[in-house]
């Protein structure tokens, strides 16, 4: 018997065999185009709709009434660009990106992920088992209206998210992309998100027409176009960022979002301002409690505190609760510490001890009764913050250095694309956030309060509270 050419499926020159593999390839070719054609039109409806409407207006009108109409649509798009910027980079743009960048990226994806070390290749075969690397697979292309484009990758067996995570941004690179992000999607499967501007350069301002919510408290804005939402309820966070980061904006941001709280009396703030004043001294009337004096009357707020932990564990331990409810008599209190290394590396040896102490019990046992800390610090690489790990809330500002990061938000953060030590100085504000418990990482900006804001806030939680204690003593 001959040998069978290379794409012969029988061995056999009769007419019946070359017959039936004739038919058996026509299925197949026209059962592989229907595939494509469906995978087309989930993947890339947009593109497929628009072709689509091409083909019917040139058989309805012409090719003439086609152009016509073609050339009424861009115009009416740039017409829209320009008229009504913020509503065409809401929804159209987005849609005719979806359109372009489907198609592009699962043409190159593969060849990317090639170069970029996106592979698994079988181990310890030899050079005639060895078979073609599997590449991780792209599933789907999103494009948001905020700039940014992510990938679902489907992950090889022997590839995980952290092994996409150190090959980010040689993939981001490969797409002419300068900022990636690996986010959790579930197990065998991963998001790449690609950045290619930054909804986050202009100046973000504070919003005060929500009602308080501890658990969602709003500061600013979020990379993907939705308010940047804190939770104070049950947690404590830790800021870190370099001098000029932005620190003031998130602890303003904060007073600012607690304030119909505030006015209404179920939270307190104090105040801890190491710097005599300098940074938090302006708004001084919106805090319940305020010390800007030395180290040791600062040690003295942290012990009265202390004591009020103490008095509030051993009320509710005798109602039997485990979870304090905030109200007047009885409100939740947000310490803020400015600077936390002026009291722990600038203090005598005693007052720091005296320190840790107390902040040790407030971090530990504090969370329960009522009581969040957010300290503030410019350099978490020293050994003023012994207790990062006790505050499940970090948030990394500008910071000087990538082993920094890390400290700051957690090991592989800086791999996943929390990329701190590249914050521009011309954006104060801007940080990355993370939660316990979620791996995933949120870039933010928090809004900016002028000096003259900051005193007018002050002012007016100050004329509130006067109000109330007037109202209380013609009461009496």
């Amino acid at each position: 018997m001959k040998n069978s050419p290379r794409n012969q499926m029988f061995e056999s020159d009769e007419a019946i065999p070359l017959i039936v593999e004739g038919v058996i390839r026509s299925v197949w070719f026209v059962a592989a185009a229907m595939l494509a054609t469906v995978r087309l039109v989930v993947h890339a409806p947009i593109l497929v709709g628009v072709a689509a409407a091409g083909l019917g207006t040139t058989w309805l009108l012409g090719w003439r009434g086609s152009v016509a109409s073609l050339t009424a649509f861009v115009g009416l798009g740039v017409l829209w660009r320009f008229a009504h910027r913020s509503s065409y980079d809401r929804t159209l743009r987005p849609a005719l990106s979806q359109a372009w960048r489907t198609p592009a990226y699962r043409l190159w994806f593969p060849h990317v992920a090639r170069r970029c070390g996106l592979v698994v290749r079988e181990p310890n075969l030899s050079s005639r088992e060895r078979r073609d690397p599997e590449v991780a697979r792209l599933l789907k292309v999103r494009v948001q209206g905020t700039g940014a484009e992510r990938l679902l990758l489907r992950l090889p067996v022997g590839l995980t998210p952290e092994d996409v995570a150190a090959r980010a941004q040689a993939v981001g690179q490969a797409f002419g992309v300068a900022e990636t992000r690996v986010l959790a999607a579930r197990p065998g499967r991963v998001w790449l998100e690609l950045r290619r501007r930054d909804p986050l350069r202009p100046t973000v301002r504070t919003s005060s027409d929500e009602s308080p919510n501890l658990a969602a408290l709003r500061l600013g804005l979020c990379d993907d176009g939705r308010p940047w939402r804190l939770r104070l309820e049950g947690t404590h966070v830790l800021i870190a960022g370099a001098t000029g980061a932005g620190k003031g904006s998130v602890l303003w941001s904060l007073v600012a979002g607690l304030s119909g709280a505030i006015r209404e009396r179920w939270v307190e703030v104090w105040a801890i301002d190491p710097k005599g004043g300098m940074e938090l001294g302006l708004g001084r009337s919106a805090f319940a409690r305020f010390e800007a004096r030395s180290p040791e009357d600062m040690c003295g707020l942290l012990e009265e505190l202390v004591d009020l932990k103490t008095r509030r564990t051993l009320a509710l331990s005798t109602h039997g609760l485990r979870k304090h409810s905030p109200h007047p008599e009885s409100p939740h209190i947000v310490l803020v510490v400015d600077e936390l290394a002026t009291l722990t590396a600038f203090a005598e040896r005693a007052t720091v001890r005296r320190v840790e102490q107390a902040l040790g019990l407030l971090l530990t046992q504090g969370r329960a009764v009522g009581i969040t800390v957010v300290a503030a610090v410019q350099d978490p690489g020293k050994d003023v913050v012994t207790w990062r790990d006790l505050f499940p809330t970090r948030v990394a500002m500008r910071l000087d250095n990538p082993i920094q990061v890390d400290m700051v938000l957690g090991d592989g953060a800086r791999e996943r694309g929390a990329l701190a030590d590249h914050i521009s100085e011309l954006q104060p504000g801007v940080a990355y956030v993370r939660i316990e418990g979620n791996r995933d990482i949120q870039r933010v900006r928090s809004a900016y309060l002028a000096d003259h804001e900051v005193q007018s806030l002050a002012d007016c939680i100050a004329a509130s509270h006067r109000r109330v204690t007037h109202k209380a003593e013609e009461a009496a």
